[in-house]
């Protein structure tokens, strides 16, 4: 990018004020000079009158030209170019007033033409630098017409300045060029640096583990928002961390006296959770500022449990593979043995038991291997009160009217959700079961009421509650445990089934807690854009 195409610099006009306060203080000074007599006894040429009337005009045309870039208009180019001209003019005036090149005013061209030369593009300095020879040429071949001699010498010292001005005039503008293209990679490279550190940030600030820096002198460089949440307060960027912090501090002291086994699970105040720390140096040396990355211990023993009930799941389907061909067998010879008339009595009752254990163990094993063979979801937007009328008349249809009641409470027409309708109604017949099952067991008919509603985030939410007698709470934490029933023909998948399906839309399966009856909430994703 060139000096004309790019945008003004700062510098650019500090240049062009500089050069309007060089010329106040030269006219001032030949001024003095003049009225000291000191002209007429320099210059064996000097023209007084004309001399004093240049010096004057000069000091108007600074005075103009210092306006300008007061006002910064015309744009900059244009009054550097402005500024060559006047300054020109204004010099081979004085040149010609003291008898002419020789006597030695034309270096006073020098610093007019370094300040363009800081500003403009290297062929627009050049062209200056020409245009300024030839105008000392042309004065000094109209002066010796003038005069009615020639004097090669008065060419020859017109030349070197020439040569003066040239060389003056590259090597400038090749500094400024330099000075240029380093500072727009000294600006690229801040960009990117700027732009790295936001990245950083948001990064840092989107991390579910706590960060926090501390400097050498122990004092907060930064922290994230889980941080301060795990932390249960917000420390102050810059202050002590033993003044916002104690209890982290003394960790952190623990860590840098090289004793990490004295590290264990604290809380920064007596009712806060449990966090665990993890120190990191970030350099080195003793002055280097150290990382702390936070987590909750909970959280962490949470993972872990989950981590533990995956690798059982796949523990599980691997087994249930291995246990359906024989426990098919086991099923074709009990039907086999049920159609011999010399089973009789208690054979027959134990038969029944051998029947009936049997289909649970296969209901098991269906459930695992649904479990490890899931179908990739295929969702689809659902208008959720037209799909769920739909869905319980399905549901009823093996069952006599009055045994399975479904009410719609409260179901928004213009609800619309996006779930695989399969995977859906999985996880509904389900909860409907459930429902039933218990609440005949409580006594009286059971009852089941669904509701709808959008929160005021945005997503959308349907409960099944049933009139049954509910989870009690020491149980509402185990009820999505695989295996975990209290039914003795359940298998105790059902849940933990339903569960994984709903994740597996992007969706959340929770049991709601309330004084009577159970109620299991379907939390859906956020509605797309249409």
């Amino acid at each position: 990018m060139t000096a004309e195409s790019s945008a003004p610099r700062p510098e650019d006009w500090r240049v062009l004020s500089a050069l309007g306060l060089y010329r106040l203080s030269l006219v001032s000074l030949l001024l003095v000079l003049h009225q000291s007599g000191f002209g007429a006894n320099f210059f064996q040429q000097f023209h007084s009158d004309s001399f004093r009337l240049a010096c004057y005009s000069y000091a108007i045309l600074a005075l103009f030209l210092l306006l300008l870039v007061v006002y910064r208009s015309p744009r900059l180019q244009v009054q550097a170019h402005v500024h060559f001209a006047g300054d020109l003019a204004m010099v081979t005036w004085l040149v010609y007033a003291t008898g002419g090149v020789p006597e030695g005013l034309g270096v006073l061209l020098l610093t007019p033409i370094i300040g363009c030369s800081l500003i403009l593009t290297p062929r627009m300095a050049v062209l200056q630098a020409a245009i300024a020879t030839l105008t000392m040429f042309g004065e000094e071949t109209i002066r010796q017409l003038q005069q009615l001699r020639f004097d090669a010498s008065d060419y020859t010292q017109t030349g070197v300045l020439g040569l003066m001005l040239f060389a003056i005039n590259m090597a400038a503008n090749t500094v400024a060029q330099r000075a240029r293209r380093s500072e727009a990679i000294a600006e690229r490279v801040g960009s990117e640096f700027a732009n790295l550190s936001r990245l950083n940030e948001s990064i840092i600030e989107a991390m579910q583990t706590g960060v926090l820096v501390v400097d050498a002198g122990r004092r907060i460089r930064t922290v994230n928002a889980a941080a301060r949440r795990l932390l249960g307060r917000s420390p102050g960027i810059g202050r002590l961390l033993s003044e916002d912090l104690p209890r982290l501090e003394q960790q952190l002291r623990l860590w840098q006296d090289n004793d990490p086994g004295a590290l264990q699970p604290f809380s920064e105040n007596p009712h806060g959770q449990e966090l665990l720390l993890r120190f990191t140096r970030l350099g080195w040396g003793a002055q280097a500022p150290v990382l702390v990355l936070i987590d909750s211990a909970g959280q962490l023993r949470e993972q872990a449990q989950q981590m533990k009930l995956a690798a059982l799941g796949r523990l599980s389907a691997s087994i249930a593979h291995e246990i359906r061909n024989p426990l098919s067998a086991i099923t074709h010879a009990g039907q086999l043995l049920a159609e011999s008339s010399e089973i009789q009595g208690e054979n027959q009752r134990l038969l029944g038991m051998i029947q009936r254990h049997s289909g649970r163990i296969d209901k098991i094993v269906r459930d695992v291997l649904e479990l490890s063979r899931r179908d990739d979801a295929r969702q689809e937007t659902l208008v959720l009160r037209d799909w769920l009328q739909r869905t319980i008349a399905v549901y009823q249809e093996g069952y006599p009217q009055s045994s399975r009641a479904l009410d719609l409470l409260d179901v928004p027409a213009s609800l619309q959700v996006r779930f695989d309708p399969g995977h859906l109604q999985q996880v509904l017949f389900n909860l409907w079961d459930n429902s039933f099952e218990h609440g005949a067991a409580a006594g009286g008919p059971p009852r089941v009421l669904m509701h709808a509603e959008r929160l005021d985030n945005g997503r959308i939410y349907l409960e099944i509650a049933d009139n049954g007698p509910g989870i009690s709470q020491d149980l509402s934490d185990k009820v999505f445990e695989p295996f975990f029933t209290t039914h003795s023909a359940g298998t105790g998948l059902g849940l933990y089934l339903a569960r994984e399906i709903c994740e597996y839309n992007h969706s959340r399966l929770q049991l709601v807690p309330q004084t009577r009856g159970a109620c299991f909430r379907i939390l859906f994703s956020m509605e797309p854009r249409e």
